[in-house]
């Protein structure tokens, strides 16, 4: 499985590289589209590479279009949701605009919230697929909130999903579908921590692509991974 790999060897230098990588594919993005449509996951890991890249000052944030890979499904205000993170973060320097921003509503019932979060998806890649993603590891496999085994049904036509979960707190989430992964442009995975170093090893390490097992290989299949590694 083919990927590129970025190590890092302290928090810092894990900082700095995540940023300087997701900064050039911005760029290029921009450069070749005159628009970069930005996919983010949340977390722990990615919060100081969000808040540090969002004072990039060689990005012209205003033609950044951001979407989020997936949420919980709970307040927008609430401590553990993505939309949050992104707002107190990335969104506290970057000068996005609003109109740009597509996050699920998910003051909605459960179903409208997804539903309405697909056609917003329909909308934003109906200028072209989307150009760079952020994705995290799960310690048991999991990469945007698709949770090994991964059902069939997920690997369809559909944009975004409604998935759950027993490992965590919050049950319910919205996840975009396995066909955004594969369509993206490319994909930065930020990986520290030596657990999921190890998830992470099994996963490239097997026998053969497992996309129910390992959602993450979608994204290695593409050979448009790139991977920041602090060891």
């Amino acid at each position: 499985m083919n990927f590129d790999l970025h190590k890092a060897a302290n928090d810092e230098e894990f900082v700095h590289k995540s940023v300087e990588l997701l900064e050039e594919k911005i760029i290029e993005a921009i450069e070749a589209r005159g628009q970069c449509i930005f996919g983010l996951s949340g977390g722990s890991t990615p919060k100081p590479v969000y808040s540090e890249l969002g004072m990039s000052t060689n990005i012209d944030w205003s033609k950044v279009y951001l979407f989020l890979v997936d949420d919980r499904f709970i307040e927008p205000n609430h401590d553990d949701s993505n939309q949050k993170l992104v707002r107190e973060t990335l969104l506290v320097n970057a000068g996005i605009p609003e109109e740009n921003i597509l996050f699920p509503d998910t003051t909605l019932e459960l179903d409208a919230c997804v539903g309405g979060y697909i056609q917003g998806l329909i909308q934003l890649f109906q200028m072209n697929p989307p150009d760079v993603l952020t994705l995290g590891l799960g310690p048991d496999g999991h990469i945007a909130s698709l949770f090994p085994p991964v059902e069939e049904s997920a690997f369809g036509e559909q944009l975004a999903l409604h998935t759950t979960t027993d490992a965590f707190a919050v049950h319910d989430r919205i996840s975009i579908s396995p066909l955004i992964i594969m369509a993206a442009q490319s994909s930065v995975l930020l990986l520290r921590g030596e657990e999921k170093i190890q998830v992470f090893n099994e996963c490239i390490e097997a026998e053969e692509l497992d996309p129910t097992r390992w959602p993450l290989h979608v994204a290695l299949s593409t050979e448009r991974l790139s991977v920041v590694q602090q060891d």
